[in-house]
């Protein structure tokens, strides 16, 4: 009796002149006949033979035996886990960065901690992921869309994620971002351009922070959209500033050194007119400087992370006026309301911000202060008789 072959093995035998792999993978008995027996076709023989064995260690196997049939050795597909599929699909479809991207970033990890799990159980992954509601639907959007990408591939029969419905949102209103008063936007400007919040012994103070507070305030452009303000973006003769790109924050930090400059949100140019105030402003913040500089940089030259600005700076400033706590962003949702509150329409509004005006409408048009009456029913009544 010879001796068995150990599991995953595959013995190399002769059979009828011709060159004989025998092996045993799930309970089955496999045999293949290839070239005829000689020297060198044993040595093609080996190849297939060790083929074979990593394919059975890899779970790859092919039981159609296609893969090695007439000795032609053919690579293995990549065996891709979950999250390399879905790295693959953002870099090579989509022009995307894992890296760069915060939301495709985010996703690659979501989905790399799930393990090599199997590609339909997706869903019940998704769900188990303590995630609000808006973070929920945003990347219930992504994976639908890598999901179609599967199906087409031919990876997966079904995309699970089509039948998912996105979670409701919160209407309450985020109080970090109630927008500020008139009164309150002078008491914060005067305290940043006086110092008053500023501590004795600080060594940067709050006063150099002035121009770009009041730049936000006074165009509502994205935190980013201000840090990476550059001087050539500033059109004097026109009076009026272009913002066409930003200096992103990096994925893990908001510090000068990672941050990349990209296009726009929403990948457009935008011009918002210059006051005369404002003009003069910005005309001593680009005094002696080249057009690629920054019109805003920190005390030590670099630019502005705007995280730590609203920590060391703004935060505190609102905390000793008595103001109740917002984020830097309430600038922003401040200057859409006062635009709106002023009797802009929502679409030029919308063109100021740099946003379609159904989000207009839906984000920022908070009413900053009431109106003194509403329409009176019984004029048009009176009218009628």
């Amino acid at each position: 009796m010879g001796r068995r072959n150990l599991k995953g093995s595959v013995s190399i035998d002769q059979d009828k002149n011709r060159i004989r792999l025998r092996w045993r993978y799930g309970g089955k008995r496999y045999s293949l006949n290839l070239y005829t027996y000689s020297a060198p076709n044993l040595k093609l023989a080996r190849k297939v033979a060790v083929q074979i064995e990593s394919d059975i260690l890899n779970g790859s196997f092919d039981v159609t035996l296609t893969r090695y049939g007439q000795g032609q050795v053919r690579n293995a597909p990549r065996h891709l886990l979950p999250h390399q599929l879905l790295e693959e699909w953002v870099t090579d479809y989509l022009n995307r960065d894992c890296e760069k991207q915060v939301d495709y970033w985010a996703l690659r990890n979501m989905v790399k901690r799930w393990g090599n799990f199997h590609l339909p159980d997706a869903v019940k992954h998704f769900n188990a992921e303590k995630i609000n509601e808006r973070t929920y639907n945003r990347r219930l959007t992504m994976l639908s869309k890598f999901y179609s990408w599967l199906k087409d591939s031919g990876k997966v029969l079904q995309n699970p994620f089509e039948q998912v419905r996105p979670k409701r949102t919160s209407k309450a209103q985020n109080r970090k971002r109630v927008p500020f008063t008139e009164n309150e936007i002078h008491q914060i400007l005067e305290a940043v351009r006086t110092d008053s919040a500023c501590p004795a012994s600080s060594r940067f103070k709050h006063s150099h922070y002035y121009p770009f507070l009041y730049f936000i305030f006074a165009t509502g452009v994205r935190n980013a959209e201000a840090v990476g303000l550059r001087v050539k973006s500033i059109d004097m003769q026109r009076k009026v500033v272009l913002i066409n790109e930003v200096l992103a924050r990096g994925i893990t930090s908001t510090n000068a050194g990672v941050r990349v400059r990209k296009t726009t949100k929403n990948g457009k140019e935008r011009a918002i007119p210059l006051s005369p105030d404002l003009a003069a402003i910005l005309a001593l913040q680009m005094a002696h400087k080249q057009p690629d500089d920054l019109v805003f940089y920190s005390p030590k030259g670099h630019a502005i992370d705007d995280r730590m600005f609203q920590r060391r700076v703004f935060k505190p400033i609102l905390k000793a006026l008595n103001i109740e706590d917002r984020d830097l962003y309430a600038c922003r949702h401040t200057f859409g309301s006062r635009c709106i509150d002023a009797g802009l329409t929502p679409v030029m509004t919308a063109f100021l911000l740099g946003n379609n005006p159904i989000t207009t409408l839906r984000t920022y048009t908070h009413q900053v202060s009431l109106p003194s009456s509403v329409p009176d029913l019984r004029k048009g009544s009176d009218q009628d008789h």
